[in-house]
C-alpha cells in the first residue's frame, strides 16, 4: 500500500481543518486529532483514545457553505487557472533557483500573480467602490472646471450646440447629482463589504472601513486582506480537490503547495509594496504637507496681526492650516503604527514562504501538507483581523474634509 493511500484519511480532512477556521483553535485541535486517530486505524494501529464524530457547528457549516459559493465564481476560477499555469512557468523560482539577473524571473512571478488578483476576486464590493470614487472625482473635476468657467459663458446664445450660462447651471446640477448616487452606491457597497470581511472573520467596524477607504496606504492594507481570504479560499478549494480525487498522487499534491506558494510570494511582495509607500511616498508627502501648512499659518498670522482688514478670511485659513496640521500629525502616528503593523506581519509571510517553499521542493506526504495549511491559515486569519489605527479626530465634517484633502495630496 502506497504512503498516500495510507494517509489518505488525513488529506481528506485538509478541507474540514480549513472550515473550522472560523470556529477557532479548539474545533481545529479536535479536527486534528480526529484525523490522526483515523491515520492510526488505517495503519492498523490501535488509538489509545476514541473520540465520536460530531456534527460541524453551525458557524462552520454556514462557513463552508460561503466558501463552496465563492469557489464557484468565474472570479476565483480564474485566479486558480492562473495560479496554476503561473506553478507550470516558474518552477525554478518556486523552488528557489532563480538564476536570472537581479531575480528578474522572481518579480516576473509576484508581479503577474498581483496582476492576476488585482480584480479583488475575495471583495467584489471594494473593486465597485473604488470605482465609484474614480467617477465622484472626474465628476467633481467637471463641476469644479464648469463653475470657475461659468460667466465665460453668454447668458444666452442663437447656437444651439454653443454653451450658455444656464447649460452650465443644468450640467452642473447633473453633476452634483451624480456625485450623490454615487455616494449612495458607495454606502450601499461598503455595507456589503463589511459584511463580506465580517463572514471571513474580519472584526471590523464602519469607522475602521471608512479609514481604509479614504486613507493614503488604505489600499494596499485591503489588498493584503483581499490576499488573504483568497489563499483561504484556495486552501478550502485544495481540500474539495483532495476529498473528490481517489487518484490523489505526490505531482498533484505538490503542485496544489505549488499554488499556495504563488499567492504567497505575491503576499510578501504586497507587504514589501505596502511598507515602500509608506516610508518612501507617504511619510516623505506628508512632511512636505505639514511645512507647508505651518508656512501658511505662520504668514496668516502676521497678516493678520499687520491689519484687522480680511480678518475673517485670515480666521478662517488659520482654522484650514491648524486643521491640516492636525491632520497630518495624527497621520503620521497612524501610518507609522500600520508600518510596525505591516512589518511584524511579513516577518510571519517570509517564514511562511520559507516553509512553504522547502514543502514544495520535498513534499512526500500528505500531513506536510496538512500541517502547513493549520500554521499558516492562522497567520493569514491574523491579517484578515488587522485593524488599522483610526484618526479620531476625523469624523466631524470639517476634520474629515481636511482628512480627505491630504489623503488626496498623499495619493496622487
Amino acid at each position: 500500500m502506497s504512503f498516500f493511500q495510507t494517509h489518505k484519511s488525513m488529506l481528506l480532512n485538509v478541507c474540514v481543518v480549513v472550515s473550522c477556521l472560523t470556529t477557532g483553535c479548539t474545533a481545529i485541535e479536535e479536527t486534528v486529532r480526529g484525523s490522526v486517530i483515523m491515520a492510526k486505524e488505517k495503519m492498523g494501529m490501535t488509538p489509545t483514545t476514541t473520540v465520536a464524530a460530531a456534527p460541524a457547528p453551525a458557524a462552520a457549516q454556514s462557513a463552508e457553505a460561503m466558501l463552496d459559493a465563492e469557489i464557484e465564481t468565474p472570479k476565483f476560477t480564474k485566479v486558480w487557472h492562473g495560479m496554476d499555469e503561473l506553478v507550470t512557468d516558474y518552477e525554478d523560482v518556486l523552488s528557489g533557483e532563480d538564476k536570472s539577473w537581479f531575480g528578474r524571473r522572481t518579480k516576473s512571478l509576484t508581479n503577474s500573480a498581483l496582476k492576476l488578483i488585482a480584480s479583488k476576486a475575495g471583495m467584489e464590493s471594494y473593486e465597485k467602490i473604488q470605482d465609484l470614487q474614480k467617477k465622484i472625482g472626474d465628476k467633481t473635476k467637471e463641476k469644479n472646471d464648469l463653475q470657475a468657467g461659468r460667466l465665460g459663458y453668454p447668458v444666452s446664445s442663437s447656437n444651439p450646440f454653443a454653451m450658455t450660462r444656464e447649460k452650465c447651471d443644468k450640467k452642473i446640477q447633473e453633476l452634483q447629482n451624480d456625485v450623490k448616487e454615487c455616494e449612495l452606491e458607495i454606502n450601499r457597497q461598503s455595507k456589503l463589504l463589511l459584511a463580506d470581511l465580517n463572514r471571513h472573520g474580519q472584526v471590523m467596524d464602519e469607522k475602521h472601513l471608512k479609514y481604509l477607504l479614504n486613507a493614503a496606504g488604505g489600499d494596499d492594507v485591503m489588498q493584503m486582506m483581499n490576499l488573504a481570504i483568497i489563499l483561504k479560499q484556495v486552501q478550502y478549494a485544495i481540500g474539495k480537490q483532495i476529498k473528490a480525487d481517489p487518484q490523489f498522487n505526490g505531482a498533484q499534491l505538490q503542485r496544489y503547495v505549488g499554488i499556495q506558494l504563488v499567492l504567497l510570494l505575491a503576499y510578501q511582495q504586497a507587504h514589501t509594496i505596502g511598507l515602500e509607500n509608506i516610508n518612501n511616498k507617504y511619510l516623505p508627502r506628508l512632511s512636505d504637507i505639514q511645512k507647508k501648512a505651518e508656512a501658511n499659518r505662520q504668514e496668516a498670522l502676521a497678516l493678520r496681526n499687520n491689519s484687522q482688514e480680511g480678518a475673517n478670511y485670515l480666521e478662517q485659513n488659520l482654522k484650514l492650516s491648524e486643521n491640516t496640521i492636525t491632520i497630518a500629525g495624527q497621520y503620521r502616528v497612524a501610518l507609522q503604527e500600520m508600518a510596525k503593523s505591516l512589518e511584524a506581519s511579513r516577518a510571519k509571510v517570509d517564514r511562511n514562504v520559507a516553509v512553504t517553499r522547502n514543502t514544495f521542493k520535498t513534499v512526500t506526504t500528505g500531513a506536510s501538507l496538512l500541517k502547513l495549511i493549520q500554521e499558516s491559515s492562522q497567520d493569514y486569519s491574523e491579517l484578515i483581523s488587522f485593524n488599522p489605527p483610526l484618526l479620531e479626530t476625523i469624523y466631524s465634517d470639517q476634520m474629515m474634509e481636511a482628512f480627505q484633502q491630504v489623503s488626496a495630496q498623499l495619493k496622487n
